[in-house]
């Protein structure tokens, strides 16, 4: 259990100041936009005339907005419910599980593509329509269909290099509660060069690299 809450607090740590420095920012700006102008003694100069400009308020006000929204947006990455208590040993096993996961599924993927994925392996394990664990999730198979093919491939190897450390960073933030922000709800992605039925009856999210997110209706 301590592993597990030193990982929530090392996630945490990560992203508070990227938080909080955009925060800053945000008030930084509202500061200023509020604030009242400044009336200076106007002096009159005979060779030359001086025209005050007027301030562009609601130039002012988008900038506010946007610097508040991307704060919202990064402190709902870092705000999260908390995970339910697992072991050291079962947290070993999700962790390795979702790694997997981003791994054969994204390892070519820039780190945007890796997060996705992981965010919608996450997003499964939080509804009802899945199972509850990442192993669940990822190894999950109807019949003799695997939700993501990797985990049928018995010859698929054995995962290494850089990014498998990358894969396991990303996988032990995740599952100590993490969430990326990158696809929202999105429960289903394939790459791009095919084109499953299901693909048709479901809203697309987003594309990134070579696969497309969408989410359960």
């Amino acid at each position: 259990m301590s592993k597990r809450l030193n990982g929530i607090s090392n996630a945490l740590a990560r992203d508070a100041a990227t938080v909080f420095g955009t925060v800053f920012v945000a008030i930084f700006i509202s500061n200023c936009a509020i604030a009242e102008p400044v009336v200076e003694a106007t002096t009159t100069v005979e060779t030359a005339s001086q025209t005050s400009q007027p301030v562009n308020n609601d130039a002012l006000a988008s900038s506010v907005n946007a610097a508040l929204e991307s704060a919202a947006s990064q402190l709902a990455g870092v705000i999260h419910p908390t995970p339910r208590a697992v072991s050291n040993s079962e947290r070993d096993r999700e962790v390795r599980c979702l790694a997997e996961a981003i791994y054969f599924e994204a390892r070519g993927e820039p780190e945007r593509g890796q997060l996705a994925v992981a965010e919608v392996v996450a997003n499964r394990v939080a509804s009802h329509a899945y199972p509850n664990t990442f192993c669940g999730v990822v190894r999950q198979r109807s019949r003799s269909v695997c939700q993501f093919s990797w985990a049928c491939d018995s010859g698929r190897g054995a995962p290494r290099g850089v990014q498998w450390e990358r894969a396991n960073n990303i996988a032990e933030r995740v599952v100590d509660g993490w969430k990326p922000n990158v696809v929202g709800n999105a429960t289903h992605f394939h790459a791009t060069f095919v084109s499953p039925s299901w693909s048709r009856r479901l809203p697309r999210v987003a594309r990134i690299g070579t696969h497309v997110f969408y989410r359960s209706r």
